[in-house]
């Protein structure tokens, strides 16, 4: 679990090479049946639960498929409806909601956050540079993963003996089944506010607000706050109201529920075992339930907004989400990942999942990818990912 919390705390990292290749070309498959045969293969080859993959571009889904078992010991397949929590690329949403709010005219992303919150988050070695929503947004408020985010963690049903899960996973789930369930004000407000019981020095960076890109899971959360209290809608209300209903996207949700259940699949650290339930606190930065059918609307949404054709967002505020800053060596968009030649990608990693997003414009298709493994803590699974990524990235979408 040691490389999974370490993704949390710096998810693009791990995933940005295989995103920005999504650009380049090589050998190809030609027929959606020859993809379906290499993709089947380099399936069974590995020991990955289960895979679901989607491939779209503006106005069509050109591929939709999945590869699996959902629950390995039933057997239950993992199907284009199973859903599971999709780790960072959930931060794309928050992107979204920001830019929604604004055109709402609730808030400005250069607006201080402190206007929006009931208690003051000031960096301790910067206390005179105001964090901005932009700095939240584009991971340079200076407020640092390291001291906290495994707060962000609870269990459904703690126990005493882990023994049974790998040893990095076994130390930091005895660590995570102390923690209790708290709302996000109490949770930021005992992280961020200098009289919270979990506040240190070490919450923060040693750079000011605006400096230094340093991404922040626990920083992209407090995004999510700020727009809820910036429009005084609950933020999973305000997702559901204007990117999950215009969507289409029925079993889309910050948490598990009646509606979605019963597709909800089990999450495995290898293939035989399981991670014990949890969820998380700061659901925006990680939490975010859906499936690869109710993804790729969303994927076609962001390629046409993309292409100054968006429904859901005006075409300023899709230009504003996707305008590349350069940050030292680091670049950003709001919350995605943009490089030199425009491909827009995010990826994500919880324990028991991965997924990866891309969109290239000059391609106009987009890709998105989840599995039900912790497969960035095996090199064998993680070749497999990589490999079915690669196989995706190479075939002619036309």
């Amino acid at each position: 679990m040691k490389k999974v919390i370490q993704l949390l705390i710096c998810c693009l990292g791990a995933f940005l090479v295989i995103t920005n290749s999504f650009s380049q070309k090589g050998e190809s498959t030609e027929s959606i049946q020859e993809l379906d045969s290499k993709l089947e293969e380099i399936f069974k080859s590995s020991d990955l639960t289960g895979i679901s993959i989607v491939v779209v571009n503006d106005k069509e889904v050109f591929y939709n498929n999945s590869f699996g078992y959902a629950d390995v010991a039933t057997q239950k397949p993992y199907t284009n409806h199973t859903v599971h929590n999709i780790g960072s690329v959930s931060k794309t949403f928050i992107a979204a909601a920001i830019m929604k709010a604004q055109e709402l005219g609730k808030l400005r992303l250069d607006d201080p956050i402190n206007q929006y919150l009931p208690f003051q988050v000031i960096h301790p070695k910067f206390p005179d540079v105001p964090i901005t929503l932009r700095h939240l947004a584009q991971h340079t408020s200076g407020i640092s993963d390291d001291n906290a985010y495994l707060r962000a963690y609870v269990l459904e049903n703690p126990i005493d003996d882990y023994s049974y899960l790998p040893d990095d996973f076994a130390k930091n789930l005895k660590v995570i089944a102390q923690n209790e369930d708290l709302s996000y004000a109490m949770f930021f407000e005992n992280v961020l506010s200098k009289n919270g019981k979990w506040y240190s020095n070490k919450n923060f960076t040693k750079k000011a607000p605006g400096k230094r890109y340093n991404y922040s899971n626990i920083g992209a959360a407090l995004a999510a706050y700020v727009v809820e209290n910036a429009t005084g809608v609950p933020f999973e209300q305000f997702t559901k109201q204007y990117i999950f209903d215009p969507l289409g996207m029925e079993k889309t949700a910050w948490k598990i529920n009646d509606n979605n259940r019963e597709e909800f699949a089990s999450r495995y650290v290898t293939k035989n075992t399981m991670v014990p339930a949890y969820h998380l606190i700061t659901s925006s930065d990680g939490g975010l339930i859906t499936n690869t059918d109710e993804f790729g609307e969303y994927l076609k949404e962001i390629i046409r907004g993309r292409n100054g054709e968006g429904t859901i967002l005006s075409k300023a505020s899709y230009e504003e989400m996707f305008t590349r800053t350069e940050i030292g060596k680091e670049s950003s968009g709001i919350f995605w990942g943009v490089n030199e030649k425009g491909t827009l990608n995010h990826s994500g990693s919880d324990p028991g999942v991965v997924s990866i997003a891309a969109i290239n414009p000059s391609r106009n298709v987009g890709v998105f990818l989840m599995t039900n493994i912790s497969a960035d803590e095996d090199k064998q699974l993680m070749g497999a990912v990589l490999e079915i990524w690669t196989t995706l990235k190479h075939h002619r979408w036309e």
